[in-house]
């Protein structure tokens, strides 16, 4: 058992990504913990159900977290495909902003338009409480072979080490040989476990709708679909939704991940229009920046206390802004 361990922790250690190595050498365990832990239960036979799957880990923002944000280049190759091809994430804000999203231009290298979005995206300016990381592809093998799957022939999405199961419908939507095989889906869950934002959003194509997505995505699924104007609905799997990037990461972090199918045509404007969508949830999110309360101030009509010396009346602090569409 532990020479086993031993040996799927090496395996692990050599698929990282150099560039994390250098920026976050100490941070290394946590990431393995993540894929480690997922192994266990899948090979120990647990399969969990869609209605019932806890989290086995639920990770927030550590220090370790914000050490590492603070380190991390403003553009980061986060690792390579299985061609060897680079997987680069670039930030715009600033390195202690202390909301974080993550935008995934694209998964499945048959759905061309999402770069498009991240191209705009990366044009726009963000509030200094926000820094937004931006991903044009997670799958380059397969965008330039203009393929769902990836060099493997893997469908990326059905490979995360959530109700992941080894059968699929069809050879569209193979799972791989085992959850977390490709080392596109590795270097993902790396880079989202040291980085663990507040909102993951993946562009995919070409369903033209806002996935209904787990509660604590709401606020920013209902900004992204007034924006947008595309329709929140639950976007289907052909049938249960195994191994999904999304399910994976509500399922482990505190933070929130949302599945946005662009139509199958996304002109340059739309993009823009998709782009600023975008800049609207960033603006909402870093109003949830925690502000310094009030200083207490006496009421002229203190009430005295038991001992004889008057009770202060606080005033109260503002309601925290809460996001709204529009």
């Amino acid at each position: 058992m532990g020479e086993s361990n031993g040996m799927a922790m090496r395996e692990r250690r050599s698929v990282m990504p150099m560039a994390l190595k250098r920026f976050s050498s100490r941070l290394v365990i946590p990431s393995l913990l993540v894929m480690i832990v997922s192994a266990v239960f899948i090979t120990s036979g647990f399969e969990p159900t869609q209605a019932s799957s806890a989290p086995v880990l639920v990770r927030g923002v550590t220090s370790d977290v914000l050490a590492w944000r603070h380190a991390a280049p403003a553009t980061l190759t986060i690792g390579h495909s299985v061609a060897g091809r680079s997987m680069v994430a670039r930030r715009q804000g600033l390195s202690d902003a202390p909301k974080v999203i993550v935008l995934i231009g694209q998964m499945h290298g048959d759905e061309p338009r999402g770069p498009d979005v991240v191209r705009e995206v990366r044009r726009l300016a963000f509030p200094p409480t926000v820094q937004v990381w931006t991903i044009s592809t997670m799958n380059p093998d397969g965008s330039a072979a203009h393929t769902r799957v990836n060099a493997h022939r893997v469908d990326l999405n059905r490979n995360f080490p959530f109700m992941w199961k080894a059968n699929a419908s069809s050879a569209t939507y193979f799972p791989g040989s085992r959850a977390a095989s490709e080392p596109e889906t590795q270097t993902i869950m790396s880079f989202l476990n040291e980085l663990r934002p507040d909102l993951v959003v993946s562009l995919h194509q070409a369903f033209r709708a806002i996935d209904l997505g787990p509660a604590k995505a709401r606020p920013w699924i209902e900004i992204l679909s007034a924006r947008t104007h595309l329709p929140i609905k639950d976007v289907p799997c052909n049938g249960i939704c195994r191994g999904t990037m999304t399910g994976w990461y509500n399922a482990t972090f505190v933070g929130a991940a949302m599945t946005v199918e662009l139509p199958r045509n996304v002109s340059a404007k739309q993009a823009q229009i998709y782009a600023r969508a975008v800049r609207s949830v960033a603006v909402a999110l870093g109003t949830q920046v925690p502000q310094p309360s009030p200083t207490p101030s006496l009421s002229p009509s203190s009430t005295p206390s038991p001992n004889g010396s008057p009770t202060p009346s606080v005033t109260p602090a503002p309601p925290s802004a809460s996001p709204v569409a529009g």
